[in-house]
């Protein structure tokens, strides 16, 4: 009952997290596909359709459906602050805004195009920076926050007697209280420590 009721969400937010990292690493090439498409003379409807042919997944099958929500009358725009919505990606985001103020005011969108995917590679690249600069940080986390819990685990395999006290007396659970939680405040603040949003 405990698999059943933990592993299916576990496995589907790791599913939507790998989906979601998919769409954002690709999304700098389809919209340098998008802008070459417009150069070429294309609408922008047609350089979608390029991208649902041409395009790597997930974004050809996320641009199929605003495919066909343009086409039962939702602007293109609308189509695709949905595809943002459902891939929580603020980067799609920042670009539907862009084309949507474009298309008020006028201008080339294909240069703008290519001005946002330079934009997000040099952020993708910052980004991988600083994870690789922090991966010390985050290591040492994570060897400071399974020590506790795998010490006691060893314990009770190797010398079971030394642990009974802890588990025998209600002064035990305070203190195995205690320490969840002073654990649970560590891992919260090292996690923060090591995590820089870009």
């Amino acid at each position: 009952m405990v698999v059943g009721a933990f592993l299916p969400p576990v496995y589907l937010r790791v599913r939507a997290n790998r989906r979601r990292r998919a769409f954002d690493d690709a999304l700098p090439d389809v919209l340098q596909l998008i802008s070459g498409a417009l150069s070429a003379g294309l609408s922008l409807a047609q350089a979608v359709d390029t991208v649902v042919r041409e395009g790597p997944e997930p974004i050809a099958s996320e641009f199929k459906r605003v495919l066909v929500e343009a086409r039962i009358g939702m602007p293109i725009e609308d189509a695709f602050d949905g595809v943002a919505a459902r891939f929580q990606s603020k980067d799609f985001a920042w670009t539907v805004m862009a084309i949507r103020i474009q298309r008020q005011v006028g201008g080339n969108l294909a240069e703008l195009l290519n001005t946002v995917a330079a934009t997000m590679r040099e952020r993708a690249y910052l980004r991988r920076q600083v994870r690789t600069l922090s991966a010390e940080g985050r290591f040492s986390a994570i060897i400071l926050c399974a020590m506790p819990p795998l010490f006691a685990l060893f314990m009770l395999f190797s010398n079971p007697d030394y642990l009974a006290p802890l588990v025998a007396d209600i002064r035990g659970w305070a203190l195995i209280a205690t320490a969840a939680a002073m654990m649970t405040v560590g891992t919260v603040a090292m996690s923060r420590l090591v995590k820089v949003e870009l």
